[in-house]
């Protein structure tokens, strides 16, 4: 890796330092106490709006204020985080959450739900990028040491979202509304945890005036830019996250109502399936873990597992039976357990520290600009055509990214 990287020389032992490991411990926790909130509405998100009589196409809409939300603050929170220190960009995340997560809980309009989803983009828009660069740049760690960070955090985020996920469907079968009430506490145990245990190090200290922290975001901001323009491998990661994220947004959004639909059960059963979900992207995790890391490890497992995700969605397009569909999407999030660690840690390990907030947020950005496209587009078709047509199309858009992975590979080998 080139030597810009700060602390690629700094961590050649591998023993941690106390204060390392609990940096990374906290890291573990906030970004379950931040995710969670996730398992306890997954399984029964789109529902929840079906269930005011809300059309699929207008249920995307609102969705798509979250990705504008996200899309136009991603650039000033993430230089926010540089700038004023993560803490405090990590505290107002959580605060952001809460207050989303409880306009949910008790709003019963669009109106209501479209403030409560930019709100939601908000929180996501400070977190972005914002906790990986606290750990990662007080850490040092690179290469399979950081793979190995990524992956444990999501084999803790799956764990506890098999719990969550079960949990937030029994609610559901009670009111749809309490597990976004749940979401709320949650969340503002987030906020506490950050408070108390987030201690700036490198990146912002936030000793310094608002006029002056103005100044600095515009600097980074700009400054990253630069960094864009001379390195232009990154454009082509940017893209390769931009084609994931437009073509997996169909199969998140419509997994539920699909599946729900094919099995003519009621909520339970969703809460089952997102348990089996969860196992599932542990599969993953795990299979990665053991996976060999050498040479450029992570493009070749990329192309390998890009390749399989497009022929699973095209294959579970085709098919109506419940059970086959059902399978062929757990090994959709087997696939998904390990590319996702694999892009934290590719583009990472890429980035500058003293601007990796920044940029990372940029990455987030144009990711949620191709989720936005992809809800208004993949919204109109299934309204006019189906589900399925959906997945189709995502299943072939995929593709493009098996030569980005080959240009990737000849830029940063």
């Amino acid at each position: 890796m080139p030597d810009w990287k700060r602390g690629s020389s700094m961590k050649n032992n591998p023993r941690l330092s106390r204060d390392e490991l609990e940096i990374i411990r906290i890291y573990y926790i906030l970004n379950l106490l931040f995710y969670i909130h996730q398992g306890f509405i997954g399984a029964t998100y789109a529902l929840f709006f079906y269930s005011f009589g809300i059309s699929k196409f207008l249920t995307n809409v609102l969705s798509s204020l979250f990705m504008v939300s996200v899309f136009v603050m991603e650039i000033p929170t993430g230089a926010y985080g540089d700038a004023f220190g993560y803490r405090k960009a990590l505290i107002l995340a959580g605060v952001f959450l809460s207050l989303s997560m409880a306009i949910f809980s008790f709003g019963n309009t669009p109106w209501a739900f479209g403030i409560a989803q930019l709100l939601w983009g908000l929180s996501f828009a400070f977190e972005s990028g914002t906790l990986d660069a606290w750990m990662v740049n007080n850490s040092y760690l690179t290469g399979p040491e950081l793979d190995k960070i990524f992956v444990r955090s999501d084999k803790i985020n799956n764990l506890s979202m098999i719990v969550s996920g079960l949990l937030g469907g029994y609610l559901a079968s009670v009111d749809l509304a309490l597990p976004w009430r749940l979401s709320a506490v949650s969340s503002m145990l987030y906020v506490l945890i950050a408070a108390l245990c987030v201690d700036d190090k490198i990146g912002g200290t936030g000793r310094i005036n608002f006029r002056e922290g103005l100044g600095k975001i515009s600097a980074i901001v700009k400054d990253s830019a630069d960094f864009i323009f001379t390195h232009p491998f990154l454009k082509y990661i940017l893209t390769f996250n931009m084609i994931l994220s437009f073509c997996f947004s169909p199969v998140f959004v419509y997994w539920s109502p699909y599946l729900n639909r094919l099995s003519g059960e009621g909520f339970w059963v969703l809460g089952w399936i997102w348990v089996f979900i969860k196992l599932a992207n542990l599969l993953g995790n795990f299979i990665l873990e053991k996976l060999p890391k050498t040479g450029n490890y992570r493009l070749k497992i990329l192309f390998s597992a890009v390749a399989w995700v497009s022929a699973i969605i095209f294959t579970a397009s085709l098919y109506k039976h419940f059970i086959t569909v059902l399978l062929l999407f757990l090994a959709f999030e087997v696939f998904l357990g390990v590319i996702q660690p694999l892009q934290k840690g590719y583009i990472n390990e890429a980035l500058k520290s003293d601007e990796r907030a920044t940029l990372l947020s940029l990455d987030s950005m144009l990711s949620r600009a191709a989720n936005f496209l992809s809800l208004v587009v993949m919204g109109l078709i299934a309204d006019f055509a189906s589900m399925e047509t959906t997945w189709l199309i995502s299943a072939l858009a995929l593709l493009p990214n098996l030569a980005i992975i080959k240009v990737l590979a000849k830029h940063h080998p």
